[in-house]
């Protein structure tokens, strides 16, 4: 047996393990049974527990067998893809640990990966936002997923799929979830989610696009952006399992893709302006080294911000808000 056919061999039974230990809840389960299932020895089924422990799976023994910590909250991929409808149907890998999920995915997507593809992370050590921004959150404390698409569109009309990421993000979180362009998602006045699209382009069509999404579930990590405050799902009262949230998310990027692929941005605009906390308010955006000043009136079909200013309506294609007027340090 070749060298990753066994790894690909011990991921799968370490995930049997996983998946035995989340059916069994506080009552735990015996390594006897768990030998049974795996047609191993106990030995090896402690090996496995202590490799997901090291992996940093809280795993507690009790008399005679093993049980997930209180704490515990795992996304183990083969419960996640059966749950998935196209066109992001997976596969799904999940690592305990990496640097970037983007990164991961978009060395796929040169490698010629089908669109699809779904890598999530428990902690990821170079994890970054928008303009640089580091993504920072303590081990299983988040959702750290990136996902391949590879959109049947013109490079000018691709600017619009941060806009179908955040509309699908706020389907997925319900609706007390507000979307601040370009696609940054808040709950209240935090920030929950952070959205980073790369993408490989030339003048006459996508080559591939890479979108990462971080979701704060169980704590709110400290920004390295003074103008937000963090929050996390925990903290709005939903307690669902990160796996729960991530199928949620999964579907709900497939329906917005597809329509807007199939249909163009009207449906994701008409959502958009329903969620969109910066409607009428007036706002400093920083785009380049000039700072425009205007009131929001929604976005254009390219997903654009429209600012109404002194001089005109000025539509920004990039750039970013920073400052809303009488919002303190929104």
């Amino acid at each position: 047996m070749a060298a990753d056919e066994r790894s690909d061999d011990l991921g799968a039974r370490r995930e049997m393990v996983l998946a035995a230990l989340v059916d069994a809840g506080a009552e735990g389960v015996s390594g006897e049974v768990l030998a049974s299932r795996l047609g191993c020895s106990r030995a090896a089924v402690h090996r496995h527990v202590e490799a997901l422990r090291r992996s940093g799976v809280e795993v507690e023994g009790t008399h005679g067998g093993y049980r997930l910590g209180a704490g515990a909250d795992p996304v183990i991929p083969a419960r996640v893809t059966p749950r998935l409808r196209p066109p992001l149907s997976g596969p799904v890998r999940w690592l305990a640990d990496t640097g970037s999920t983007n990164d991961d995915v978009i060395a796929e997507a040169r490698a010629g990966a089908p669109e699809g593809l779904v890598i999530g992370a428990d902690h990821q050590g170079a994890g970054r936002g928008r303009r640089g921004r580091r993504w920072v959150a303590a081990p299983g404390d988040a959702i750290l997923v990136s996902v391949l698409l590879r959109p049947r569109v013109a490079p000018v009309d691709a600017g619009f799929l941060p806009i179908v990421v955040a509309v699908a993000v706020a389907d997925a979180l319900g609706p007390d979830a507000r979307i601040k362009w370009p696609n940054d998602v808040l709950i209240g006045d935090r920030k929950v989610v952070g959205i980073l699209c790369e993408m490989s382009a030339d003048q006459e069509h996508v080559a591939w696009a890479v979108v990462g999404i971080g979701v704060n579930v169980a704590a709110a990590p400290e920004l390295d952006d003074a103008r937000w405050r963090a929050g996390a799902l925990h903290e709005s009262g939903s307690r669902r399992p990160r796996a729960d949230v991530l199928v949620d998310l999964l579907n709900a990027l497939g329906d917005r893709y597809s329509g807007w692929i199939e249909a163009g941005p009207d449906a994701v605009l008409a959502e958009f302006a329903g969620r969109d906390s910066l409607a009428g308010r007036h706002v400093e955006a920083s785009v380049g080294s000039e700072v425009v000043t205007g009131v929001c009136a929604g976005l254009d079909r390219l997903g654009r911000l429209l600012l109404r200013t002194d001089d005109g309506t000025r539509a920004l294609g990039s750039g970013e808000v920073t400052r809303v007027r009488g919002d303190g340090d929104a």
